[in-house]
């Protein structure tokens, strides 16, 4: 079967991608201490660059350098400062070696409520828009992912899961659940459990950020944005879905601020519309840069889809030139950030199309090349992303465009990449024993490439050199 529209090229400001095909942005937790990319992210990125993607976008990069940016216990990348470039730019250039793939880095100002205090310093707590704790709605986590109750079984103390009635959680209505009996009967059980699954459900109280630090935080996202295009990044992403900071302000039932950043959806609008702008003034009006948004938060006070169609109007007017799709936040983690199946995001993508006048689309969630054809041909989508998909199997796109498809190794949903991830290790994946070892493994990612053929040529020229 012919997938020639996966492999059409597209232009995105001045950006042209060789397909239709890119990694979506996770974090996977692999960075060095302080936030330094290291080895093993050239080489996850490497593996994924060569396997034919047109477009890699980073996981979240912090710009944010303060002691409440809320985001140690996620290992997050870091670009705040000039330390970090030389980094990165090995990176950039392992990528770009390989067949004209591009790569985009995603800035993020911060994890606001759904971060932490700070680990060496537990006094200062991350920085939000409003004091509103996060708190995790359990049925919507078991029930519309099956892997999670099975993989999470294996992290805590046999025959927990077993003392508690499911089914009956899955079932309760929002009366039952959140009474103030079953929700300390919940907190007593887990936090008896683990105390760190416990901290992930409920967060702790952010602090109310200021306007100062809020223009201090627009200010950066600008300046790093500049800097990242000038160091050899083809495109910037701004990190602004599924509850972090940016949709933190966005969001009514997390943003509860009376001045300027608060209140309507023009003021709810201001921190993200105010970055959009600031990073076109640093640089101009032709780099491909755009924002990540949720379809629709899946909770209840939270920002829906006719109000982020709305957003994506306001992002375009301000200079964005695509829409990054993805969905929910923390407290819809089951239905929004992992579901099983594929083909779920899609269901956003026309209202952002029609909002936008058209801008490109791009959508996660997506395992075979028939349904990632029809999204594209049929759904208002114009990249389809692979997410866990890319873990599974970094050659997918050069598989399908070979003739391959049934060479593919794919993703079960059983959710081992996340809990692993939540569990304080290095993201790993089921099916595929490399994934996050690639390092160990340059055959997969640098023999027989143009980038290896060049070391090779220079080695061999070496190689005759007298010993001392």
């Amino acid at each position: 079967m012919s997938y020639d529209a996966l492999f059409e090229p597209i232009t995105i400001g001045n950006m042209e991608l060789k397909n239709r095909i890119a990694v979506a942005p996770m974090n996977v937790g692999y960075a060095a201490p302080d936030g330094y990319p290291n080895d093993q992210y050239l080489a996850f990125y490497a593996t994924r660059a060569r396997g034919g993607y047109g477009l890699i976008i980073t996981t979240a990069a912090m710009v944010n350098p303060y002691d409440w940016a809320g985001s140690e216990g996620m290992n997050p990348l870091k670009f705040t400062d000039y330390r970090y470039y030389r980094f990165w730019s090995e990176i950039i250039k392992a990528v770009h070696y390989y067949d004209g793939c591009k790569i985009a880095i995603q800035l993020s100002p911060g994890w606001g409520r759904q971060g932490h205090p700070n680990v060496g310093k537990p006094g200062v707590p991350s920085g939000a828009p409003s004091c509103v704790p996060l708190c995790m709605d359990l049925r919507d986590y078991f029930k519309k992912c099956k892997g999670n109750l099975k993989q999470m079984s294996k992290k805590v103390p046999a025959g927990t899961f077993e003392s508690m009635d499911l089914d009956g959680l899955i079932n309760m209505s929002d009366q039952e659940y959140f009474s103030t009996d079953f929700q300390q009967f919940l907190q007593d059980f887990l936090s008896q459990m683990d105390p760190e699954i416990y901290s992930f459900i409920w967060g702790d109280v952010p602090r109310e950020l200021t306007i100062p630090e809020i223009t201090d935080l627009e200010d950066r996202m600008a300046v790093q944005a500049r800097d990242a295009l000038n160091l050899g990044f083809d495109a910037v992403e701004i990190h602004s879905p599924h509850g972090y900071l940016i949709h933190q302000f966005l969001s009514p039932k997390m943003n509860k601020r009376k001045d300027e950043y608060g209140g309507s959806l023009q003021n709810r609008a201001r921190f993200l519309m105010n970055i959009i702008r600031k990073i076109r003034k640093k640089v101009g009006p032709d780099k491909p840069v755009w924002c990540r948004l949720s379809g629709d938060e899946l909770q209840p006070g939270g920002i829906h889809h006719d109000e982020q169609c709305l957003v994506a109007a306001m992002a375009k007017e301000a200079g964005v030139n695509a829409i990054n799709v993805s969905q929910g936040s923390y407290e819809a983690m089951g239905s929004a950030f992992a579901p099983d199946g594929e083909g779920d995001f899609t269901r956003w993508a026309a209202g952002f199309k029609k909002a936008t006048g058209g801008l490109p689309i791009m959508v996660p969630h997506f395992l075979t090349p028939a349904r990632a054809e029809k999204a594209i041909k049929n759904e208002s989508v114009d990249i389809i992303e692979l997410g866990r998909q890319s873990l599974a199997d970094p050659f997918w796109p050069v598989k399908v465009k070979t003739g391959r498809e049934k060479e593919i190794i794919k993703c079960t949903r059983c959710q081992q990449c996340y809990i692993e991830f939540g569990a304080k290790h290095f993201l790993e994946c089921a099916v595929n024993p490399v994934t996050g070892r690639e390092k160990y493994f340059p055959e997969l990612w640098l023999n027989d490439t143009t980038f290896g053929n060049r070391l090779n040529k220079a080695i061999k020229k070496m190689s005759g050199f007298p010993q001392i």
